[in-house]
């Protein structure tokens, strides 16, 4: 994954330069429940920024056709030059409207290194196929974590 420097780092939006996000992800699905995770490497060459390398595990329940809960894991060595390690943990999950449209939630904090409270709520719409077996994985919303996107 590339993240394309479109912004003006002057006004604090972005960082200035394009950086890289390198990982490796393996899943396993079996009934209702869905675990996935793995790790990789960004590389991040802008001024005041460090390359790293970053980790997490998701474990997801298919409560009903409609809704999927889980939590999930996610740390990261530090990413600038004066900050420290962090872990995240996070619980959310997927509400169903229909197969191709759905509503992402996530919150958590941190509990190792920066402080971080995290949230996220977003409608993913996919379109121009067939889902094979219900449990294909969709382009993650957050590179920096793996918040269940899952469907």
């Amino acid at each position: 994954m590339a993240e394309l420097a479109t912004g003006d780092s002057d006004k604090g939006l972005g960082n200035g330069k394009t950086w890289w996000r390198l990982p490796v992800w393996l899943q396993k699905s079996w009934g209702d429940w869905t675990t996935y995770g793995g790790g990789g490497y960004v590389i991040n060459n802008a001024a005041g920024q460090k390359s790293y390398p970053f980790a997490g595990w998701l474990l997801q329940k298919d409560l009903s056709e409609k809704l999927t809960l889980g939590g999930e894991v996610y740390g990261r060595a530090k990413d600038t030059d004066d900050g420290q390690s962090t872990t995240v943990l996070n619980f959310g999950g997927i509400y169903k409207f229909t197969p191709d449209f759905n509503l992402l939630f996530s919150a958590g904090h941190s509990v190792a290194g920066e402080s971080h409270t995290i949230a996220y709520l977003g409608l993913w719409w996919g379109w121009g196929g067939e889902e094979k077996d219900g449990k294909e994985a969709i382009q993650n919303h957050d590179p920096n974590h793996l918040t269940m996107v899952q469907r």
